[in-house]
């Protein structure tokens, strides 16, 4: 009888560690693929966030209120901060905003977003409404804003990234004519 029920036992012995060891097997996929998720997912409420708040300051030089005003650079930046501070920081190694404005839609000509190495254009931080004949009633606007967004999950950044140092670079824009004003 004994020997019957060593054999019905015998699946039984050692088998008191082996959940921890299939844990720790899985574990850091496991974990990795749960950071990335929740790091894809800020960084598309990001995006959304920086979106939102560009069109919303757009409006302001859309409907001539940066005209009548003589809203500067640094007034501007200060209203689109105002609108993404609470999930975006508005440092200036950080955030860029580009305003330019065009007499026509043929016309428009302006500098890509990342230069050949994948670095962020030098020429990006620039705000030309008010500055120009073409900024009043009627002219082409378009409004860009970049923002450098840190990526921490390891493997995960190195296929997310857009740019150098697991930095992927998120883009808003808007393109409009503006209103007689």
């Amino acid at each position: 009888m004994r020997r019957r029920i060593r054999i019905l036992n015998f699946g039984k012995r050692g088998t008191s560690g082996s959940a921890a060891v299939e844990f720790a097997l899985i574990a850091p996929v496991f974990f990795v693929m749960l950071f990335a998720s929740f790091e894809t997912g800020m960084v598309y409420f990001a995006s959304s966030t920086l979106e939102n708040g560009v069109a919303d300051s757009a409006r302001l030089i859309r409907t001539g209120q940066t005209h009548s005003a003589n809203m500067s650079q640094s007034a501007f930046r200060d209203t689109l901060c105002e609108r993404i501070k609470m999930l975006l920081s508005c440092d200036s190694d950080k955030l860029f905003i580009d305003v330019r404005s065009f007499s026509s839609f043929g016309g428009s000509s302006f500098p890509q977003a990342l230069d050949e190495d994948g670095e962020l254009n030098p020429n990006l931080d620039s705000y030309q409404i008010g500055s120009s004949s073409t900024s009043s009633d009627n002219a082409i606007i378009l409004v860009r804003a970049f923002y450098k967004w840190p990526l921490f999950t390891p493997v995960f950044a190195e296929y997310f990234r857009n740019m150098p140092d697991n930095v992927r670079l998120i883009s808003a824009s808007v393109a409009f004519r503006n209103e007689p004003f």
